[in-house]
C-alpha cells in the first residue's frame, strides 16, 4: 500500500521526453544545462522516465547511465552522420527516393547508437523505462518496458540499440524495426500514437506502479514546435494538405497527451519546457541547425521561471529510490 502523500513526502517523478528527430538536440542541451547548473545527474532524479523516438533514444541513453552533455554531444557530433547534410541535387533526389523507400539509412543510426549505448541490453538500464512504438505487423501500440512490474520481462534481453532504432523508426526516414527476440513483429516510430508521452508515463504508474495522482510529478520536454494555422486548407483536397496533414495530426496529439497528463496530476505538479519557432525553421532531418537548437535548449532551461521549479521539484538533491527490477 502506498505511504499518503504530505508536504514532506518525495512524489513519484516522471521524466517525459518528446520525438522530434534531430530536435532531440534542443531536450538534450536542456538536460545538460540543468545537469551543470547543479550539479546533479538528471538519471539519479526520476522514477520513470519515458521518450518516444529521438526521446526514447534520450531515455534510454540516461537509463544506461549517460549524461545529458554526454548526449548533447551525441548529437552534436553524430546528428551530420544520421541525417547527412547535402546539396541541393543531392537532397533532390533523397527528397524523390523517399517516395519509395526510406529516406535515411537504419544501418548508419545502428553504427552511431552502438558507439554510444555499445553492446548493453534494454534490460541492463538502471531507470524504469517506458518506450512508445508500433507494431506494424498486428497493428498495434507496443510500449518496450524494464522490468518494473512482475509482467514486463519480454524485452529484458533485446539490446537497447534495436529499441531504440524501433522508437525511431519514423515510416518514410527510416525502415520498419524487426527485432529477434519478439518474432513476427516489426515496429516503427512511437510518435505514430504518443509524440508526446508525458500521458502514457502517467498511465504506467498509476495502472502498473500503484501510485495515486496526487503523487506524481511530471517534467515534460519538447523538441521546440511551430504554430501553423491550416485555415487556408479548409477546402482543400488530398493534394492540398499533402504532409501538412500528417504534422497537424501529431502536433495534436502531442498537444492533448501533455495538457491531458497536465489535468490528471494537477497544474502545480506538471513542467512543460519547450520553445516555439517559425515555421519551417527546423525539420526533423535539420542536421546543420544542431548548433542552434542547442542553445535554444539551453536558453530555454536556464529561464529563471523554469530553473527555479526544476531545481526545487526535480534536480533539488533528493534522489529517486534505486531501481530494482522484478527480474535480472
Amino acid at each position: 500500500m502506498n505511504e499518503p502523500n504530505s508536504s514532506t513526502s518525495t512524489p513519484f517523478r516522471i521524466l517525459a521526453l518528446d520525438g522530434g528527430g534531430i530536435k532531440g538536440t534542443f531536450t538534450a542541451a536542456a538536460l545538460a544545462a540543468w545537469e551543470k547548473d547543479t550539479g546533479l545527474r538528471v538519471q539519479d532524479h526520476f522514477d520513470l522516465i519515458t521518450g518516444t523516438s529521438t526521446g526514447g533514444i534520450l531515455a534510454i541513453g540516461l537509463g544506461l547511465g549517460l549524461s545529458g552533455q554526454e548526449m548533447l554531444e551525441f548529437y552534436k557530433e553524430r546528428g551530420h552522420r544520421i541525417f547527412p547534410v547535402t546539396g541541393f541535387r543531392h537532397r533532390l533526389g533523397r527528397s524523390l527516393r523517399q517516395m519509395f523507400q526510406p529516406k535515411y539509412s537504419q544501418d548508419i543510426l545502428r553504427e552511431e547508437l552502438r558507439a554510444a549505448f555499445g553492446d548493453r541490453k534494454f534490460g541492463e538500464a538502471q531507470s524504469r523505462l517506458l518506450i512508445p512504438a508500433y507494431d506494424t505487423i498486428r497493428g498495434r501500440l507496443f510500449l518496450f518496458k524494464t522490468a518494473h512490474h512482475e509482467r514486463f520481462k519480454y524485452d529484458l534481453e533485446i539490446p537497447a540499440v534495436d529499441v531504440a532504432l524501433a522508437t525511431a523508426a519514423a515510416p518514410t526516414y527510416f525502415k520498419a524495426m524487426k527485432i529477434a527476440q519478439h518474432e513476427g513483429c516489426g515496429y516503427v516510430d512511437g510518435g505514430l500514437w504518443a509524440n508526446n508521452p508525458a500521458l502514457a508515463g502517467v498511465v504506467e504508474a498509476v495502472s502498473f506502479l500503484g501510485k495515486r495522482l496526487d503523487e506524481i510529478s511530471v517534467l515534460s520536454i519538447g523538441t521546440t514546435y511551430a504554430a501553423d494555422s491550416v485555415a487556408n486548407l479548409a477546402g482543400a483536397g488530398l493534394l492540398g494538405w499533402g504532409t501538412r496533414v500528417v504534422n497537424l495530426l501529431m502536433n495534436a496529439q502531442g498537444e492533448a497527451a501533455w495538457k491531458q497528463a497536465m489535468l490528471l496530476v494537477g497544474r502545480e505538479r506538471f513542467l512543460r519546457v519547450d520553445c516555439e519557432t517559425r515555421p519551417g525553421e527546423y525539420a526533423l532531418d535539420s542536421a546543420g541547425e544542431v548548433v542552434k537548437l542547442a542553445a535554444l535548449g539551453r536558453s530555454k532551461a536556464v529561464e529563471k521561471d523554469i530553473l527555479e521549479v526544476v531545481k526545487r521539484r526535480y534536480l533539488n538533491g533528493k534522489k529517486a529510490e534505486p531501481f530494482v527490477p522484478c527480474f535480472r
